[in-house]
């Protein structure tokens, strides 16, 4: 693994981060024969808690984490808490849970129908088919043979099949395959987890196969702080490496994936903004552009509804991330699927939660409602023109009371769920919110349970319209050898939980965009 550039080599392309997306662009760049530089600024990816699915959750709020502060949400009692974002090589596909969702077709035939002429999900299909080896084998709707293996859980937990059966009671479709004709339904969660046991990243799927070759450099712990033009051309980039400032050229185009939070903060750094806003901090404006950083959409994960396990709850298998099944459903009968439910075996509620219901035993499981497609947007600004202060991040969470009210809803609904007969000879009782909540209390614990599932996009959007950021190529508007490629230029929020396939994707889909 290369980690030195030398000064008078020539890059072709230079690419701004080496999460999920930029993993995926370097290596199908370089496959090409072209000369490319990656640049990421956390370190290896050697920690233990990586490969091991079932510790995956000690890399949250730890040291491979940014773990960003958000502005507090007036809807969420003003609480404060932060943003999960991976901070070493591969990114958040190197701390996450592994869940693989690609989202719902109309997701991708709405990016379409609003501007993003050739992301249908017709157009996208075969992207994500080409990337991932389903242990199911290929058919209409998977693909195998690629580089990501994605399964079932292997020995679910007690607890699973019990999710399913329940779902079932109520009425819920039963789901052979959550990532299949893409409808609401209950199901087995998809995993990119190895035949082995180990979490398969966007670099042991990519990026490190293809750092075997002599035309792909790989720089880690160094910071890019500036993009380089000459008018409204990007040249380069400036970045910086234990202390040392240099810039470095791109010969065809900079390509940024650095992620929804710190691509639009880069950009507006380097001029790429709103006008207003990058002056006011004395930053020379290179194009105006007004929704850089707008449009921020992130799922909301409750903390959950927690319930205790009748006796001792049997171990988890071992290479479980024990996030085993879920169900997708609408908080409106008339509605799309905007809200889900996620079951695990982690006794983690939120601060405000545990001083109100106690802290989750150890023998318990939880499951936890998630708005899947929230209609708030926040934003992502500067707090300032050096690069070392952190992004401000506006999340609005709950912002609307469309949102609040489908919460509400997921929540009641997950009650239900954990209440059938289904969970009988599991279930002790309902420790949070506890039988006996009224609608007030429930209405309390939306307040005090929600929280972003660190599953940001938006801040880039792409589209024709006056604030899309990038064309459906993925260019900056108004600027010459420099494009967008990460969960940023989604326009709307896949319904999840999971952004990490779709990510993949739209790396996959950029490289044939670029590569002709």
């Amino acid at each position: 693994m290369s980690n030195e550039s030398n000064d008078e080599r020539r890059y072709d392309f230079i690419v701004v981060g080496a999460g999920a997306a930029g993993s995926v662009l370097a290596a199908e760049l370089s496959a090409s024969g072209a000369q490319v530089l990656v640049i990421e600024s956390g370190g290896p990816d050697n920690a233990p808690t990586i490969a091991d699915p079932s510790v995956w959750f000690y890399n949250v709020a730890g040291p491979l984490d940014y773990h960003l502060p958000i502005v507090p949400s007036p809807r969420l009692n003003n609480r404060k808490f932060n943003m999960a974002l991976g901070h070493v090589l591969g990114g958040g596909t190197s701390i996450n849970a592994m869940v693989w969702m690609r989202g719902m077709q109309r997701d991708y035939d709405a990016w379409a129908e609003n501007g993003a002429r050739g992301w249908a999900f017709a157009d996208v299909l075969p992207v994500f088919k080409s990337q991932e080896d389903w242990e199911g084998g290929a058919n209409e709707w998977r693909g195998a043979g690629g580089p990501i293996h994605i399964r079932r859980p292997k020995d679910p937990h007690p607890t699973a099949p019990a999710f399913i059966d329940a779902a079932r009671r109520m009425g819920m479709p039963i789901l052979d395959d959550v990532n299949g004709p893409m409808r609401a339904g209950a199901g087995y969660i998809n995993m990119n987890i190895a035949a082995d046991g180990t979490r398969v990243s966007a670099v042991r799927a990519f990026l490190r196969p293809a750092l075997s070759k002599s035309n792909l450099t790989l720089l880690l712990n160094t910071q890019v702080v500036k993009l380089n033009f000459e008018g409204t051309r990007c040249v380069g980039v400036k970045l910086m490496t234990d202390g040392a400032v240099k810039d470095i050229a791109a010969d065809k185009e900079v390509i940024l994936a650095a992620g929804t939070i710190n691509s639009p903060k880069l950009l507006m750094l380097s001029g790429v903004g709103e006008a207003k806003a990058l002056r006011s901090f004395g930053i020379d404006v290179v194009a105006d552009l007004p929704g850089v950083g707008e449009n921020l959409q992130d799922h909301v994960l409750v903390s959950g509804v927690v319930f205790k396990y009748k006796g001792k709850m049997p171990d988890r298998p071992a290479g479980s991330n024990a996030v085993e099944a879920e169900a997708y459903l609408s908080s409106d009968p008339s509605g799309e699927t905007d809200i889900s439910l996620v079951l695990h075996q982690l006794p983690v509620v939120t601060p405000e939660v545990a001083e109100r219901y106690g802290t989750p035993p150890p023998d318990s499981f939880t499951i936890a409602p998630a708005l899947v497609q929230p209609t708030s947007k926040g934003a992502v600004r500067l707090a300032s023109n050096n690069f070392e202060d952190a992004a401000v991040i506006d999340g609005n969470y709950l912002g609307t009371d469309h949102d609040f009210a489908a919460v509400v809803r997921a929540i009641e609904i997950a009650r239900e769920l954990g209440s059938q007969h289904a969970f009988d000879n599991l279930r002790e009782s309902e420790l949070v919110p506890g039988p006996r909540a009224s609608a007030e209390q429930i209405q309390e614990l939306a307040r005090l349970a929600s929280a972003s599932f660190g599953h940001g996009v938006g801040t880039c959007k792409m589209g024709v319209d006056k604030l899309a950021v990038v064309d459906p190529e993925l260019r900056v508007h108004g600027i010459l050898g420099l494009r967008v490629v990460d969960a940023s230029v989604m326009p709307r929020i896949i319904t999840g939980p999971g952004t990490s396939a779709s990510t993949h994707m739209i790396a996959g889909r950029a490289a044939q965009l670029i590569l002709g």
